[in-house]
C-alpha cells in the first residue's frame, strides 16, 4: 500500500480530531463539565488517554473546540433563514425550530450542544474561562436575536398569546433546554403531536 500524502495524512487527523470532539459533546451532555475527565472522553471515542492529549492540551481546550466545532456544523443559521424565507405563518415556523431543536443532525450532536450549553448556562460565570463563556452566552444571545421577531409577529397575528414578548421567550427557551438537558429521545416519536401540544402554552385559543 503507497503511504499517504500530506493532505491524506491531513484529512485523517481532521477525522480523528471530529471523533474526539463528537465524542467529548456527548460526554460532557451526559456527566456535565465538572463530572467530565478526559479518559471518559477517550473512552467514548474508542482512542487512547494519551491520543486526546495529542489534539489538545486541556478539558477546558477540548470543551471550548467542540463546542465551536459543533455550532458551525448545526446548520441553526441557515434553518432561521429558510424559515424567514418561507411563507409559513411566525407559530408554524416556531414549530419547525422546535423540531429541529429535538432532531439530531447528521452529525449527531444537535441535541448535545443543547445539553451542554444548558449545563454550562447554570454555572457561574467565574466558574469558566473567558472564551467558553463568551461562546455560550454568544450562542444563547443568537437564539433570543433569532425568535424574538418570530414570538413578535405571532402576538401582533393573534396566533400567539399576548404579555411580554420577552418574557414569554424566555419561559419558552427555559423549557425547551430543560427537554435538552434531560433526554429528547422520547420526544422524537410522534414529535408533530407532541410539539403541538407543548407550544399550546406560548398559542393564543
Amino acid at each position: 500500500m503507497a503511504p499517504l500524502n500530506e493532505n491524506q495524512l491531513e484529512q485523517k487527523r481532521m477525522e480523528r480530531k471530529a471523533q474526539i470532539m463528537k465524542a467529548a459533546l456527548k460526554v460532557f451532555a451526559d456527566n456535565g463539565v465538572k463530572l467530565t475527565k478526559i479518559s471518559m472522553i477517550a473512552k467514548e471515542a474508542g482512542v487512547s488517554h494519551g491520543l486526546v492529549y495529542h489534539y489538545f492540551t486541556s478539558k477546558d481546550e477540548v470543551l471550548y473546540e467542540s463546542l465551536e466545532w459543533a455550532m458551525e456544523r448545526n446548520r441553526v443559521d441557515q434553518v432561521f433563514h429558510e424559515l424567514n424565507e418561507s411563507q409559513l405563518s411566525p407559530l408554524e415556523k416556531i414549530k419547525q425550530f422546535t423540531i429541529f431543536g429535538f432532531t439530531q443532525g447528521e452529525l449527531e450532536v444537535s441535541s448535545d450542544i443543547f445539553r451542554v450549553v444548558q449545563h454550562l448556562a447554570k454555572s457561574n460565570e467565574n466558574d469558566m474561562p473567558d472564551n467558553i463563556y463568551d461562546l455560550v452566552k454568544k450562542s444563547g444571545q443568537f437564539y433570543i436575536e433569532s425568535l424574538f421577531p418570530l414570538f413578535a409577529e405571532g402576538q401582533k397575528s393573534g396566533e400567539i398569546i399576548q404579555g411580554d414578548t420577552e418574557e414569554l421567550l424566555e419561559i419558552y427557551l427555559t423549557v425547551i433546554s430543560g427537554i435538552m438537558a434531560d433526554d429528547p429521545t422520547w420526544w422524537r416519536e410522534n414529535m408533530d403531536q407532541k410539539v403541538d401540544i407543548l407550544l399550546r402554552m406560548i398559542t393564543a385559543r
